[in-house]
């Protein structure tokens, strides 16, 4: 299970993939892509784990405002990745959104902290939520749990 935080209301699409270290590519059509959506702010998602240059990738996102804009990187922009570790919620950060003209662009949300993410997930009193929380690689939530990664064209969705 992975918890992230994201705009509330928010639809987000989260593509599978191979981080080797100089680039991201995507696996796989429509079988690679999930839908998620922010309640309260924050992503709580039920994933196959995914650990080491397997990882997921946040590839678009749908802001709550009732327009129909969405965000989808291009080869240019960076996008979040990071594992599900097998048999643990997964704290791996948060994402703001940016508006820029007439797109979006993803930014870093440092307000979300690894400890109000486990507030939040109290909060639910859901059992599946009660498997140890892992810590993100490189130490606390905002610390490195996520890393940003070019996403290729060739990674739009069918």
């Amino acid at each position: 299970m992975v918890v992230f935080a994201a705009p509330p209301g928010s639809k987000v699409w989260l593509y599978q993939g191979v981080d080797d270290g100089t680039g991201w590519s995507c696996e796989g059509e429509a079988g690679g892509t999930v839908q998620v959506a922010s309640k309260s702010g924050f992503v709580v998602a039920e994933l196959p784990a995914r650990t080491g240059k397997e990882k997921y990738a946040i590839g678009e996102i749908a802001l709550a405002d009732g327009s129909d804009r969405r965000l989808r990187p291009g080869a240019t922009a960076k996008v979040p990745v990071f594992n599900a570790v097998p048999g643990k919620v997964t704290v791996v950060g948060g994402v703001k959104v940016l508006e820029v003209g007439e797109g979006l662009s993803l930014l870093p949300d440092p307000s979300a902290t690894r400890a109000r993410a486990t507030r939040y997930l109290a909060a639910r009193k859901d059992r599946r939520t009660s498997a140890p929380v892992a810590r993100g690689k490189g130490g606390p939530v905002g610390k490195g749990s996520m890393s940003w990664v070019a996403m290729p064209d060739s990674c739009a969705r069918h």
